[in-house]
């Protein structure tokens, strides 16, 4: 049965006592049937927190895909040799398409969830009798998150399958990647007209789609519509110190503009993937192999820093180099265990005091208003004569949204930034959030140039060769194609693809 068509089914639970968000979350299961839900506000809003749940599993955004995508990017390589498709398909090596057993078909299902649940969503609660703003705003997040397991996955495979209520053969088909931008976009442009402009900690407000209508229009490279749309976020205000975005005390900054829900010992679970296995090697007490050690830096990335950037400190430290708090201690890290030289430290700070579990209860930062800020001092360098062709041109009128993200890194204003200032900016700022330097170079036409022109970094960053031809997608998954019956093509470059 093909991925998409196992999804079609009433769904037997939304399996919110397993892995869910913040409170508004605690929700008690119910049986989706025709005959006994749909009917009320109380399952409507049951419906809605299951959306949310696929999203915060292990391997879509809530873990492992969402940290691993990094290591496509030249700032972090898989650390953990047990995912060896995934490893493959970052060094740009897999000629195969046989990865449903690794992260990207166990992500791939998580990320159908929610679209097939927010679908539903969409559907139904229309038809029923409740008050007419919680409906509105039920809606809006339901569009918002659909928007965005779409992006998700149209970032790593292109086109793809529209899934639809009332049609069960859509599943067998791919729609272009222009389509599936639309289908982004219409539902995120929905968003914006039933969104409120304040949220709760956990749901996406009108900001948040905002934000990220602006980024998918930088995907689409419409320039004045992201433009729009960024100067359309309003209310949000970077956090002063960078590190502090990363903390439990600050995770419901208005700098988040949406941050995927967590508790303490439930998921997301990305504090413990980044974290270093073996931190202090006897020199502390230490719970032993709690780390996960899953992404880690490469020393390529660490030398990149500007001199004075605060974001360095905040994101990664050298081993047997840089002062770190980890359970209690502060002493030069160790980690034996890493491959590299660098770890990423930038989600440790649940951990300084003292180990708290393998599900810290840190939310994970899925859109941050520095994200926006650099999506419209770029939008506005592309629309004065800057751009990945022209890098060293410098466009005055980005310097204010470029300049609050650079300056609170303890970094110069810069009067008139360029290309080449945005693509630094954008590096260290986002890094090690969901892989935007990877997608980023991929939407600049710069990957090919930037990672072919970069040495091996030991055994656990070779030499890489990048085809934009193929590798600027990832292969569809085997089973996807044969359970279509062959409707669904595969990716060029990659066995049977064209």
């Amino acid at each position: 049965m093909n991925t998409m068509k196992k999804y079609i089914p009433i769904l037997l639970g939304v399996l919110l006592l397993v892995s869910c968000g913040k409170d508004f979350l605690k929700k008690e299961p119910h049986v989706f049937t025709d005959a006994a839900f749909w009917k009320t506000a109380a399952q409507a809003e049951a419906a809605l927190a299951g959306v949310y749940t696929p999203l915060q599993g292990e391997e879509a955004l809530g873990g492992e895909d969402w940290c691993g995508f990094e290591c496509f990017s030249d700032n972090a390589y898989m650390n953990d040799n047990g995912y060896g498709d995934y490893i493959a398909m970052t060094e740009f090596r897999a000629s195969q398409n046989n990865m449903t057993g690794d992260l990207c078909g166990l992500s791939y299902g998580e990320y159908y969830q929610t679209i097939k649940r927010a679908t539903d969503v969409l559907t139904n609660v229309p038809n029923i009798s409740m008050d007419a703003a919680q409906q509105k705003r039920i809606l809006g997040e339901a569009n918002f998150l659909l928007a965005y397991a779409y992006y998700q996955l149209t970032i790593r495979y292109g086109g793809l399958p529209i899934y639809s209520s009332t049609d069960p053969t859509a599943a067998l088909t791919r729609k272009t990647e222009a389509e599936t931008w639309a289908v982004i976009e219409n539902s995120l442009k929905e968003a914006t007209t039933q969104l409120p402009q304040s949220h709760e900690e956990g749901r996406p407000g009108l900001g948040a789609a905002w934000g990220m209508l602006a980024k998918v229009y930088a995907h689409e490279a419409k320039w004045t519509e992201a433009k729009d749309a960024a100067e359309k976020v309003t209310g949000a205000s970077l956090t002063p110190n960078y590190a502090d975005v990363f903390t439990i005390p600050h995770e419901n900054d208005s700098e988040i503009l949406w941050g995927l829900g967590a508790r303490l010992g439930e998921y997301p679970i990305t504090p413990v993937l980044m974290l270093p296995n073996n931190v202090w090697n006897g020199l502390h007490p230490e719970p032993i192999g709690e780390g996960w050690r899953l992404v880690s830096a490469t020393l390529a990335f660490y030398n990149a820093y500007q001199p004075g950037d605060l974001r360095k400190a905040a994101t990664v430290a050298q081993r047997y180099v840089d002062v770190i708090t980890y359970n209690g201690a502060t002493d030069v890290l160790q980690a034996p265990n890493n491959q590299s030289p660098v770890v990423c430290v930038k989600y440790n700070a649940p951990y300084k005091d003292g180990y708290t579990g393998w599900a810290a209860g840190l939310n994970v930062p899925a859109l941050r208003y520095a994200d926006v800020l650099l999506i419209h001092a770029e939008a506005v360098m592309m629309l004065n004569g800057g751009g990945p062709t022209n890098r060293n041109v410098g466009v005055a009128a980005a310097a204010q949204s470029l300049n609050l993200v650079r300056n609170r890194a303890g970094l110069p204003s810069i009067s008139a930034p360029t290309f080449n200032d945005l693509m630094y900016e954008r590096r260290m700022e986002l890094a090690f959030e969901g892989g935007d330097r990877h997608t980023d170079l991929i939407r600049w036409g710069l990957a090919e140039q930037v990672y072919n022109s970069l040495p091996a970094e030991g055994g656990y960053k070779p030499k890489r060769t990048f085809i934009p031809s193929t590798h600027r997608l990832m292969p569809i998954l085997q089973t996807e194609i044969d359970n279509s019956g062959g409707s669904i093509k595969q990716n060029p470059g990659y066995a049977g693809g064209k």
